[in-house]
Parts: structure tokens; C-alpha cells; sequence
């Protein structure tokens, strides 16, 4: 679970800037609590705001931490990614920190940088009722690394040593101590394994443009997931009855099929796709057992007019519709496993009854076990009856250009209130000022002559 996370001169944020899901008082919707080591904190959030108010950018820097910890090293060009409206910014290091809970333990990581070097990077373990214990630190000092000590305190003099010996000559300057432990000495260090097990398999960071790649293989190795397919989006008046995932062997000893198989064996993932560019329909080919490959499809059943069986190929489908689909793992996801899912603009290409009546599955779901923050600007979703008030964010810029978030519950709110009215009559910020369009001289003779 993401407790809190900040950040810090990255993108539109100047100031460090704070989200978290933290819990109010309230007892409304109490299913939306999680609890662990004393900590309440929530499974949903959503965050609004105009269009470039840093909505996305908050996306990013998630992602953006995400991927550093997962390749090991800090970016390059660090100012490139830097607050561009301040001189002053352009000549600070960018800091992130985030506290997140892995294997029933409470972390907060820190990690700050300049230009191909990491000035401090922390991590600790939390408690809310005695005092936080140091796993390790790690400092930058008149362009020296200082290693103090790992989980605990240097005990013998070989300890010391290596130490040293990391601090010099092991571990680069831009390098994270973090991943450098995990991969180097897998097992020895059980809270950084936990951390890094976490942004490696349990966060997942989608961007507006996401695209489940080989989702006919996910679904086809899945089971659960089809089920769950089958008996959500007929709910949603898709026309969809269920999905079907076809499986064929392809054989020969042409050319084409060689480099098929080249294809699949240099990927990551062992599979390769094919989209055709007339109907959109992705194949994905994978190879399985014996060397053999099959080709995996999925179509949709529909029914006619007499109620007969139709299947229609995926590509048929409507965007909305296979956004719909391509959210299925992540709505399984969430209430099955406890992962943890940032997705930005989720509404994307989906209407908004559907998308409110998706969000209200996860909402009311009493045993869900996952996480979803999500940005949108669907504002049907600002019902009390689907999210708490210290579930929905805001972002904000001020007039230096620079992004700030707040919750609502900063706001004294009934849970009867209609946030959604508030929200739109300006009530609340985040949402864009519109200049007034009369003195625009719009669709007047005057302007049309103007332009003659």
C-alpha cells in the first residue's frame, strides 16, 4: 500500500508537495480503510484538477521514482526534468519520498539528486508509536559517500571494511544503494528486499496512453481474470456477453517463421504482437512448450436479434469497449490481490455512466484488498455515495506556474453535501478559469469585419 508521497523540483512542483491517504475522522464508507501497525489509510483516491494543473505530472514523478529504483541509477540530464519557472529551482536538487507498507512493515524512502549524483537516499522503518529505526543512509560530503551503516549498527571490524569499500569503490555515485543491495546480495537485507520487491511487482504506474500489450496471452494464462471478465462486463451494457480467447498452433519451416521465433526470444516478455491496421485487432503470438508457437485472439460474443450466438473479434470493438476490457486485470487486480494501481485520465474514451458505475464496483466492494488512485476529470465521480471526502485531491497551480495539492477534507463537508455541484460552481479550486467569452467578441459583425 502507498501511504504518502512527495515531491520536490520535479516537473510543475516547485515546493515539496505532499499526497497522501491518510484517513479523517469520518466513519463514512468505513470499508475504505485499511489498517496496519496503528496506521489508518485508504484503498481509493481520485485527484482533479484543470487541464495542466500537474495532474499528470504527479503521475509521472510516481513512475518516474518507480523506474530509478527499478533500474538502479538516477536520470540523466537531471535538469531537464527540473521546475523550468524559477531560476532559483533550476540550481536545486530534485527529492522524492515516499512511505508505502510491504510485508505488514511501514517504510519511508527517501531519495535526492543532482546531476549524476545522489546527495542523500534513506531508508527507514516506520511506527506510530515508538521511535522510527534507520536501515540505512547515505549522504553525499564534499563529493565523498558516507555509508554509516546497513539495517543495523557496524558490529566487527570485516563490517566496517565493507562499509568502505562500498562507499569507494563499489557503489557509483548515481547508483541507488537500494537496488545495489537487493541485486547484488539477494536475501542478506529483508526490509530493502521489501521495499524493492514492492516497486518492482507491486506498484504499477499507467499513463493515459497505457495499452495492455498480449492481453489475448494474459487472459488465455489467467482463468481468474476471464471469469472475472465474464461476469463483470456484461453488467456494463457493452452488448459484450462474455470473451473468448482462441488458441491456434502456427506451423512451418519458413523464413517468416524464423524470425517470428527470433522475434519472441528477444523479447522480455517471450511474446510478440501483431496489430492489423485496418480493424486494430491485436494477435499475439507466444511460444510455449516444445518450441511450439500459437497464435492467441480474443473475441467477444454477442447475441442477434433471435438470440443466437455472434463473435465479433476484439478489434471490433469500440475504444471505450476495449479500454473497458483492458481495465479488467487492473479491477481483479484491486479487489483481489493487494496491489496498487496509479492510473492517469481513467475515464479516457470510456462514458461517463460506465466509468462511475466501474468505480462504484470498487468502491463497494467490502473485501477488496488492492489500492487505486487515479486521476480524472469526470466529475460524476464526486459522489459520496462511491468516495470519501479525504479520498478526492486537487491540483492547483499558482500564479508562478507551480503545482499544489490539497484534499478535500480540508473543507468542512457534510456527507450529505453535493460535491459535485460544489466542485463545478468553483467551490473548491482545481478546476480551470475560463475568461469571460463575451469579451472575446466571438461570432460578432464586428470581429468577422475585423478579420476582412
Amino acid at each position: 500500500m502507498l501511504i504518502r508521497f512527495q515531491v520536490k523540483n520535479l516537473y510543475s512542483f516547485e515546493e515539496e508537495t505532499e499526497f497522501n491517504l491518510l484517513t479523517n475522522d469520518s466513519e463514512h464508507l468505513p470499508h475504505h480503510k485499511k489498517h496496519c501497525n496503528g496506521v489508518d489509510f485508504l484503498r481509493l483516491s481520485a485527484i482533479y484538477g484543470a487541464n495542466a494543473s500537474g495532474k499528470s505530472n504527479f503521475v509521472r514523478a510516481i513512475g518516474l521514482l518507480q523506474n530509478i529504483v527499478k533500474k538502479g541509477k538516477i536520470i540523466d540530464e537531471v535538469s531537464d526534468y527540473k521546475f523550468k519557472l524559477s531560476n532559483e529551482a533550476l540550481t536545486k536538487p530534485i527529492s522524492l519520498a515516499i512511505e508505502l507498507l510491504s510485508n505488514s512493515k511501514m517504510y519511508y524512502y527517501t531519495l535526492t539528486f543532482d546531476q549524476k549524483k545522489i546527495l542523500n537516499e534513506t531508508l527507514v522503518e516506520t511506527f506510530k508509536d515508538k521511535e522510527d529505526r534507520i536501515v540505512f543512509e547515505r549522504s553525499l560530503t564534499n563529493e565523498r559517500q558516507e555509508i554509516p551503516f546497513i539495517e543495523s549498527e557496524v558490529k566487527n571490524e570485516k563490517e566496517r571494511m565493507f562499509l568502505e569499500l562500498l562507499s569507494d569503490k563499489l557503489l557509483s555515485k548515481d547508483e541507488l544503494l537500494l537496488t545495489f543491495l537487493t541485486q547484488k546480495y539477494p536475501n542478506e537485507y529483508a526490509d530493502i528486499d521489501n521495499v524493492f520487491e514492492w516497486f518492482s511487482d507491486v506498484l504499477i504506474v499507467l499513463n493515459s496512453n497505457f495499452k495492455i500489450r498480449g492481453i489475448a496471452h494474459k487472459f488465455d494464462k489467467h482463468d481468474s481474470i476471464v471469469k472475472f471478465v465474464n461476469t463483470f462486463i456484461p453488467t456494463l451494457s457493452t452488448g459484450i456477453q462474455r470473451i473468448e480467447v482462441q488458441k491456434k498452433e502456427i506451423q512451418g519451416d519458413s523464413d517468416d517463421m524464423k524470425h517470428l521465433k527470433d522475434n519472441i526470444k528477444d523479447d522480455l516478455e517471450q511474446l510478440f504482437t501483431n496489430t492489423n491496421p485496418d480493424t486494430g485487432e491485436e494477435i499475439t503470438f507466444v511460444m510455449e512448450e516444445n518450441d511450439k508457437i500459437f497464435a492467441k485472439r480474443i473475441f467477444t460474443e454477442h447475441l442477434d436479434k433471435e438470440g443466437h450466438k455472434v463473435f465479433f473479434p476484439f478489434g471490433w470493438e469500440s475504444d471505450g469497449t476495449k479500454r473497458l476490457l483492458e481495465y479488467t486485470p487492473l479491477i481483479n487486480g484491486v479487489i483481489n490481490t493487494e496491489v496498487v494501481f496509479v492510473v492517469d485520465e481513467i475515464e479516457r474514451s470510456i462514458h461517463p455512466m460506465m466509468i462511475k458505475e466501474l468505480i462504484r464496483k470498487i468502491s463497494s466492494d467490502t473485501s477488496a484488498q488492492g489500492q487505486l488512485i487515479f486521476t480524472t476529470h469526470e466529475s460524476c465521480l464526486l459522489d459520496q455515495e462511491i468516495l470519501r471526502t479525504d479520498e478526492i485531491w486537487f491540483t492547483q497551480k499558482d500564479k508562478g506556474g507551480a503545482t499544489h495539492m490539497y484534499s478535500l477534507s480540508d473543507f468542512n463537508i457534510s456527507n450529505t453535501a453535493n460535491i459535485e455541484d460544489g466542485y463545478l460552481n468553483g467551490r473548491y479550486g482545481g478546476i480551470p478559469f475560463l475568461s469571460n467569452l463575451k469579451e472575446l467578441n466571438w461570432h460578432t459583425d464586428e470581429s468577422i469585419s475585423n478579420q476582412k
